[in-house]
């Protein structure tokens, strides 16, 4: 698991058509579910999200995971410190096996000294394939998770990346289960936990819509792990929808709950195994960068969302700081400048032309702008004093891909 997640199953074509025959039940219950509640999901996403109210930006609203594998305890804490953030997330996996690791015990310590340090602590409880193998574990593996780390999280997320067969939920049997087994153990060992859910990721906004209703009111946080980085840069379509509309709809199968984007990321260019995906989809560490700053400026200016969770701060293949060497990558830096910038700052206009992205903000009684293009487009910049996120010094004179702050000439 250099990339952290289970490895694909290969299967013959045969076998695929098996599986997907014997798991007919998800499909049918898709269906079924988009046909009772689509058309309320369509009004909401038409009439009830149409003005949506941005809120003021604060630094809760920036999360990151963290794991205590991949460094020490004094650099996580470190690294943390100075990128300004308060919410973190740790993911631990549901089998016997886990918890009896090094991993394990070691990510046990780093949340309670984290919680001495007063961050906000999601812990993910991550299924796997293994976890089902033998019915009576799993309600057992919950019970100890939760009995462990109550003293120290905040919200929980139940299950991880449901919609892919990888991650071992393959049907709505199993994912029952999983529910039952999370729920009973919040009930006996931390029953005032926020609970976060359904998990799903990509832009699978059926899945989501699917077991949101599956989980009958068990969620007190909606959310969705928002991957954008098949179509490259994130104002980009995918059938039809940007990364702004495609919030939006996920908003709309639950708008009367907070809305949470619990992981994202970009993989990185060159570094081999340790990416989730191909290299078709990997990135330089410099539009790495870009990317990042302008879906989190998209996203938390929306409206829709409440938090975005980072996936991850150490790894080599898509973190910001590579854990193999301990060297920040460009965007570590601009994570913490734009935390920096928009902590307190309310988005109060919007314009979102072909090419160029202007978000005006207000912080301080005193407005600032921040500005960028796509498809490497260049524009000169607006007759007001532009820099870049990290050097207020320099005066820049172009918008390009890497957005620039700009504010009216003193």
């Amino acid at each position: 698991m250099l990339s952290d997640q289970p490895n694909i199953a290969h299967i013959s074509k045969k076998d695929k058509k098996i599986f997907r025959a014997a798991h007919l039940d998800t499909y049918l219950g898709i269906a079924g579910v988009a046909a009772v509640t689509l058309p309320s999901m369509e009004w909401h996403y038409a009439i009830t999200l149409a003005n949506p109210k941005a809120h003021q930006i604060q630094r809760e609203d920036f999360g990151l995971f963290v794991d205590a594998s991949k460094a020490s305890f004094k650099n996580i804490l470190s690294s943390l410190e100075q990128l300004g953030v308060k919410s973190v997330a740790i993911r631990i996996y549901l089998t016997k096996a886990y918890l009896q690791s090094k991993a394990y015990r070691r990510n046990e310590t780093l949340a309670n000294l984290l919680h001495q340090k007063g961050y906000n602590l999601m812990l993910v409880m991550a299924q796997l394939k293994e976890s089902f193998d033998n019915p009576e574990d799993l309600p057992e593996v919950c019970d100890r998770v939760v009995q462990d780390f109550a003293p120290y999280a905040n919200s929980y997320q139940i299950g991880e990346t449901l919609n892919r067969s990888k991650w071992g939920v393959w049907g709505p049997a199993r994912y029952r289960q999983l529910l039952d087994s999370t729920w009973t153990a919040f009930q006996h060992y931390d029953p005032s936990a926020k609970t976060v859910g359904p998990s799903i990721i990509d832009f699978e906004w059926y899945y989501t819509l699917y077991y949101w209703h599956l989980a009958d009111g068990r969620f007190d946080i909606l959310n969705t792990l928002l991957y954008v980085d098949r179509v490259r840069q994130p104002e980009n379509r995918q059938n039809s929808f940007n990364t702004l509309e495609k919030i939006r709809v996920m908003k709309a199968v639950a708008p009367q709950k907070p809305l949470w984007i619990t992981e994202v990321n970009w993989p990185i260019a060159g570094t081999g195994q340790y990416k989730p995906t191909s290299e078709d989809e990997a990135v330089t560490t410099e539009k790495y960068r870009d990317y990042m700053l302008r879906y989190l400026i998209i996203a938390l200016s929306s409206g829709y969302v409440e938090r975005i969770y980072w996936w991850q701060l150490h790894a080599h293949g898509y973190g910001l700081i590579d854990h193999l060497n301990g060297k920040p990558y460009p965007a570590f830096r601009a994570f913490r400048h734009l935390v920096r910038l928009l902590q307190g700052a309310l988005p109060i206009k919007i314009e979102r032309g072909e090419k160029m992205f202007v978000y005006t903000f207000e912080k301080d009684h005193r407005q600032f702008k921040l500005l960028w293009t796509k498809d490497g487009v260049r524009f000169p910049a607006p007759p007001m004093t532009c820099y870049s996120l990290d050097d207020t010094t320099s005066e820049i004179k172009e918008v390009s891909a890497t957005p620039i702050v700009c504010e009216e000439k003193k």
